[in-house]
């Protein structure tokens, strides 16, 4: 799959739509002492799913609904740092990429020590009746934009 987001927009010049610190938990990390890697996917789902919620997308109603849903269907991740239990992290959902039916989100995970993570995920909007695509709607492009 190609990338929406380069490395470089990844790691230094892409603008954010959002930000959530948090810590890292204990339960996050594993036997060697750092973060589980799919948990920094976790992070950036906690971050998008704040990221909507703060621009007023009902992302409960819109599941429980009939109506569109945006499932993921390509994620992925660079892990650059380690990030290891009680580090202060900054989760950084990037301003993202729209397409007619569908619209790839960016992340940066930053600490103390630089960006620790990068990735993106890849999210389209479909029918939730008939699970086929559909063009976005405004109200959504202009909370993501």
């Amino acid at each position: 799959m190609k990338r929406a987001f380069s490395a470089d927009e990844l790691k230094h010049t892409a603008p954010r739509l959002a930000v959530e610190r948090r810590s890292v938990r204990f339960q996050d990390v594993d036997a060697a002492g750092i973060v589980f890697y799919p948990r920094v996917l976790e992070y950036f789902s906690d971050a998008y799913m704040a990221a909507l919620k703060e621009r007023g997308i009902d992302v409960p109603g819109m599941i429980a609904g009939g109506g569109i849903k945006l499932p993921l269907v390509h994620a992925e991740a660079d892990y650059l740092l380690p990030l290891r239990f009680g580090d202060a992290i900054e989760v950084e959902v990037l301003a993202p990429k729209l397409g007619d039916t569908s619209f790839t989100v960016g992340y940066r995970v930053t600490t103390a020590g630089g960006v620790a993570a990068v990735g993106q995920t890849v999210h389209v909007c479909i029918d939730g009746a008939r699970f086929t695509p559909r063009p976005l709607p405004n109200d959504l492009r202009s909370a993501l934009g």
